[in-house]
């Protein structure tokens, strides 16, 4: 196994284990079928609820950033992949087959930028954003594991 392959496992098992964290959280926050802006101003009247939503948001984005900006590159390269800005991974990892519509790995950045760096006041819009956000962690959560069964294919674990 080259350099390459081992900085690819090494950060495959991180991003693993922020799956684990981002599926616990949302498995405590998410315990409504349907996310309303009354369900969040119940949520956020507690210490309780404002910590798991916070951490839930801390979870989504950190996955997301470690999975586009750290795991993806280094699978590229493991491939024998030049490397590049998030976008041109994104579309050469579309090539390649290891994720697809790179418009939607896009959309989950902007979401993810709109959920850290403003404070949503108005409750109906951050609803809708935390629907996005749990299909989108989904998501995350899917294309890991495919990245693994890849990795595990193309680069067994020693």
């Amino acid at each position: 196994m080259n350099e390459a392959q081992k900085r690819l496992w090494q950060m495959l098992r991180l991003v693993e284990k922020e799956g684990i964290y981002l599926q616990d959280v949302a498995e405590r926050l998410f315990v409504v079928p349907e996310i309303t802006a009354e369900w969040i101003e119940r949520l956020i009247a507690t210490p309780e609820g404002r910590d798991r939503l916070e951490a839930f948001v801390g979870k989504f984005s950190r996955m997301q950033d470690t999975l586009i900006d750290k795991l993806l590159p280094y699978f590229l390269a493991a491939v024998g992949e030049k490397t590049g800005s998030a976008l041109d991974n994104l579309n050469r990892a579309e090539r390649l087959s290891l994720l697809t519509n790179p418009d939607q790995w896009i959309a989950m950045r902007q979401l993810r930028n709109r959920l850290v760096h403003e404070y949503v006041e108005d409750r109906a819009d951050l609803a809708a954003g935390l629907t996005l956000a749990r299909t989108m962690a989904d998501e995350l959560l899917t294309a890991c594991r495919y990245l693994r069964v890849l990795a595990e294919a193309k680069f067994p674990p020693a």
